[in-house]
């Protein structure tokens, strides 16, 4: 741009899924420009996620968008390859993590409405799936083979060509270092430029309320809580497993073209960072997964962390703050924001741009009153 200063009608803070999701449907009707503060668009949460397309997940809040943006998945239209993998998802009930027969059928009881092809599984069946699970540790389990892969890095690349295509802007190392109302407009202010947008969307993840704190807008109650991973070296066969997780929701592993990414599931509250692995989580991952596995680990290739951002009562968080005109949130998109983003972008942008209603489970007006 050979200017500093922007007009637009939206702008969008936070170049993860949500807000590149947001973005690219905003852009069909409106002038969009996203701010980024990394050097790369989908640096934090959502370069870091385990990706995964699962209907029933967190609770039926999240299984209704999942829903709902599966369609956007499916779709060849949307992407240059296909984003959804099939992978499959075994839920193991085990003696460990302190599940019953009794926890067993009542998840199932649970989700089945959502997954049809939820079904249970004996322990036979679960070594079947994978023959290194340990039987002895195991009460038996729940099998979904509607549980997908998602191709993180493409569903980013398809939303950034959407607002490319539609004429937008995406600004990467570009931080917001202040907002503030111009007449009936919003000024942002980034090192490079001075934007003039009539909506801002917040869409920055761990840092929402850094932004909302910025714009003199009061804070919502958002809780960034690290999450740790660990890639091991997988035995032979481990690339037609299926996604195992637990019922207690303490591990978590899936194979991987590298290897097997191991996960204790950790929920550490944590300040707007880049986050990084602990060892003692690491730890705690591999002590978890030995448990339930016959494998002798010889190598932590690599090990990671994100944050995942909830709400208190674990729903999204979207709409325009009552309190200020024209700041729209769309956070606390937890450990769901990659399978969620089509439907909650399309919902911004049909809130932005038609003043369509919001759920009541979801909107900003729950958290502020």
């Amino acid at each position: 741009m050979d200017s500093n200063k922007i007009n637009c009608d939206v702008v969008v803070i936070g170049a993860g899924v949500a807000g590149l999701g947001a973005a690219s449907f905003l852009s069909h009707s409106a002038n969009v420009l996203v701010l980024e503060m990394e050097d790369q668009p989908g640096y934090h949460s959502s370069g870091r996620s385990a990706a995964l397309y699962i209907e029933g997940y967190e609770n039926p809040v999240v299984a209704g968008l999942t829903a709902a943006s599966g369609d956007y998945f499916r779709a060849s239209e949307h992407s240059e390859s296909p984003l959804l993998h099939d992978r499959g998802g075994l839920t193991l009930a085990t003696i460990p993590g302190g599940s019953s027969q009794a926890q067993l059928e009542k998840y199932l009881a649970t989700w089945q409405p959502f997954c049809p092809n939820l079904g249970p599984v004996n322990v036979q069946t679960c070594m079947d799936f994978c023959p290194i699970l340990k039987p002895e540790a195991l009460i038996g389990g729940a099998y979904d083979p509607d549980y997908k892969g998602i191709d993180t890095h493409e569903l980013l690349q398809t939303y950034q060509r959407i607002l490319k295509n539609n004429k937008g802007t995406l600004l990467t190392a570009q931080p917001v270092e202040s907002l503030s109302r111009d007449g009936d407009h919003w000024l942002v202010t980034t090192p490079g430029y001075q934007v003039h947008a009539q909506w801002v969307v917040n869409a920055a993840g761990a840092w929402a309320n850094t932004i909302a704190d910025r714009a003199g807008i009061p804070t919502i109650d958002l809780s960034p809580l690290k999450r740790t991973a660990a890639m091991i070296t997988a035995p032979e066969g481990a690339e037609s497993w299926p996604i195992m997780h637990t019922l207690g929701a303490d591990l978590y592993f899936k194979p991987e073209s590298s290897g097997i990414m191991v996960c204790p599931q950790d929920e550490t509250p944590s300040e707007p960072m880049d986050a990084f692995a602990d060892d003692y989580d690491v730890a705690v991952a591999m002590d978890r997964f030995a448990q339930v596995v016959n494998y002798d680990v010889q190598h932590i290739q690599h090990t990671w962390a994100g944050l995942r951002t909830f709400a208190p009562d674990r729903y999204p968080v979207l709409g325009e703050d009552p309190r200020s005109q024209g700041f729209f949130w769309l956070a606390g998109q937890g450990g769901f924001g990659v399978q969620t983003s089509p439907a909650l972008g399309r919902l911004t942008a049909e809130v932005i741009l038609h003043g369509s209603a919001l759920d009541s489970n979801i909107s900003i007006e729950r958290l502020v009153g």
